[in-house]
């Protein structure tokens, strides 16, 4: 797939990555949505910031390379702990293999890591403090997708880069995988009335998704899957009634109890973890 590498196909590859999802907001989040519900809501601003943080990165450094912190740092840190040269257990096995096979493996892999960190990011007090900043968002849409906390996306990407060192994972398989994270990503969460029918096909959907940021706590710990639901299948954690099942029907009601409405600030989003930790730590609950 020498065609990847063309120029103007990776400025193409950069752009949809970045901007080319916002039709799920500017258009099918209007039209084909699950709830009538405003686009410049409360927190909006913060979340443009998250969404776009590489590229203020970017015109803050004045590079025209991405600059994405987690990735970046779990590379270098790859880099010294497998080199290239490495000839440890299975090391660089799939840099022999297809670009399809190497893309299926790493889609396998990114979803047994997503739902393990993500079950004890629920399940641990101390990485809950730091993932309640993604559960914090009282309207679920496409932009609340990147409300993170740095060190909390850092545990998502962590494992998945040095499996991609390790296992000398292809270039172009590694930019097919992220490209459609990032617009699987963006879909699940998305205000989007999207067909059930994939979740025969193992694919997660908006319907799917939105249980796990109810605020309804009976419901709340289900759905860790990623973008394919294959996990929370085999482990029981898939929570996904019917209509006529459940009232009411859809969830509605979103965010994370107790959180307090005055920090919809992604500045404040990245301290008030450690304010947390210091009132569990102390007994001041």
């Amino acid at each position: 797939m020498n065609w990847l590498h063309e120029p103007w196909i990776e400025t193409i590859i950069q752009h949809l990555s970045e901007y080319g999802w916002v039709v799920l907001i500017l258009l099918m989040e209007r039209v084909w949505r699950i709830y009538k519900q405003p686009l410049f809501r409360v927190g909006f601003i913060s979340d443009i910031v998250y969404t776009y943080q590489n590229v203020i990165l970017q015109l803050i450094f004045a590079t025209s390379a991405p600059i994405i912190i987690e990735g970046i740092t779990t590379a270098a840190i790859a880099a010294n702990f497998f080199p290239a040269t490495g000839d440890g257990f299975l090391q660089n096995s799939l840099s022999t293999q297809s670009v399809w096979i190497n893309l299926v493996i790493l889609i396998i892999w990114g979803e047994i890591v997503f739902y393990t960190v993500h079950y004890y990011a629920h399940k641990i007090p101390f990485l809950w403090e730091f993932h309640r900043v993604h559960h914090s968002s009282r309207v679920v849409d496409s932009f609340s997708t990147s409300r993170f906390h740095i060190f909390d996306r850092f545990w998502f990407t962590f494992p998945n880069v040095l499996f991609m060192a390790y296992m000398g994972a292809m270039g172009d398989a590694i930019i097919i995988y992220f490209l459609m994270r990032t617009f699987m990503d963006r879909y699940i969460h998305a205000n989007i009335d999207g067909p059930r029918w994939t979740h025969k096909l193992l694919i997660s959907s908006p319907h799917f998704h939105r249980w796990h940021h109810v605020t309804d706590r009976s419901v709340h710990n289900c759905n860790y899957s990623g973008d394919f639901i294959f996990m929370d299948m085999i482990f029981g954690t898939a929570y996904d009634p019917s209509p006529q099942e459940k009232q009411p029907p859809r969830p509605d009601e979103f965010g994370e109890p107790g959180y307090p409405k005055y920090a919809d600030n992604v500045i404040l989003h990245q301290f008030l973890p450690f304010f947390f930790l210091y009132k569990r730590l102390f007994g001041k609950t």
